[in-house]
């Protein structure tokens, strides 16, 4: 990240983790006590590994805070999956992180255990507990529920995620996603989930390897972006676009698709629009490039996209036009129901 950022960074674990005795950190793992770690919220939510993890994030920025090359107003944080979450309540409870990226990582995990085979379901059963059980519910209502937790935010969010994740589906960064009060942005990778994709990605095109590289691009370019945009390090990123306006009309068997682009400024051009459906709650996704009918108005033609288990959204691909391109992605708000079941594939096998 440092190297990415051009950014004093400081990386961290959460309790219990690292690979080696010098970056391990203290306290329980999450999967210690069979994972009862995660759910140990009775009778305080403090004693959740979840707080553990975002109580060391908030314990680096004073670290950070501290030190005479830092520019305490400008810090941010970002993290991936687990690290994702800990972005998420630690922005939410300090106001010192004026700008967050949380990577495959969200709140609402009651949406995402609406789906049979949500990886929720087997950290739960592991730990002897259910979504019936205490735990879990007072988890829900207070830790991981995304406008409680995220009642006070004051930095600026930038969440990545993708589209089949197992453990933080559409249906739960949706709900994350509408929580957030403040400027926010959203880049969602297609066929892009928790680690699955190495399995079933090998009989898509490009292989599981365009998929990662899809979902790299992603995550580097929001971080990059967001990070340079809001602490004014890189004029590349003065201006940074809105994200695109979509609508969707019935035609027949199909859906017209009208996405809104903003062109992107004086340092950025689009490079690629595309809308990207599923039809069976997430499972697989197919992608369709759009057509330019010019000042920002981008169409396409898909399948009906208007029943109970449609997703779908339209992903834009921005390029800076310096002598080195540098990417990113910005998406528009998944339409689908809001309690939509998702389809994943289940966590010991990544099959159906």
């Amino acid at each position: 990240p440092a190297a990415l950022l051009g950014m004093f960074v400081l990386a961290y674990t959460g309790p219990g983790g690292g690979d080696a005795p010098d970056n391990t950190s203290e306290g329980l793992p999450s999967g210690a006590q069979d994972g009862k770690r995660i759910f140990d919220v009775i009778p305080d939510v403090r004693g959740s590994w979840a707080w553990g993890h975002t109580v060391a994030a908030m314990r680096g920025i004073t670290c950070l805070a501290a030190r005479k090359d830092v520019d305490p107003e400008r810090l941010g944080m970002t993290g991936y999956s687990a690290g994702g979450v800990a972005t998420f309540l630690a922005s939410g409870q300090d106001p010192r992180i004026k700008v967050a990226v949380p990577l495959s990582g969200t709140l609402a995990w009651d949406k995402s255990a609406l789906g049979a085979n949500a990886w929720q379901h087997e950290l739960l059963k592991a730990a002897k507990l259910s979504v019936a059980s205490p735990e879990w519910i007072k988890m829900m209502a207070t830790l991981i529920e995304p406008q409680m937790a995220l009642a006070a935010l004051k930095a600026k969010v930038f969440l990545v995620n993708g589209s089949m994740d197992e453990f933080f589906p559409l249906v739960a960064s949706n709900a994350t996603w509408d929580a957030v009060a403040t400027e926010k942005r959203l880049s969602i990778a297609g066929n892009y989930d928790h680690g699955c994709f190495q399995v079933y990605g090998k009989a898509m095109p490009g292989g599981s390897a365009a998929i990662e590289a899809a979902a790299s691009l992603r995550a580097r370019g929001a971080q990059r972006a967001w990070f340079r945009h809001h602490f004014k390090t890189d004029p590349n990123y003065a201006f940074l676009p809105q994200a695109p306006q979509v609508t969707f009309q019935g035609m027949g068997p199909g859906t017209l698709v009208t996405a809104v682009v903003d062109g992107g400024g004086a340092k950025l051009e689009v490079e690629d629009v595309r809308l990207w459906w599923s039809s069976d709650s997430g499972w697989v996704f197919g992608d369709l490039k759009m057509q330019d009918k010019g000042n920002g108005l981008w169409l396409a033609t898909a399948p009906a996209l208007q029943t109970a288990t449609s997703i779908a959204y339209v992903d834009v691909i921005y390029v800076t036009k310096g002598l080195i391109p540098e990417k990113f992605s910005l998406s528009s708000r998944p339409a689908m129901a809001p309690n939509q079941a998702p389809k994943v594939a289940k966590m010991t096998a990544c099959l159906p």
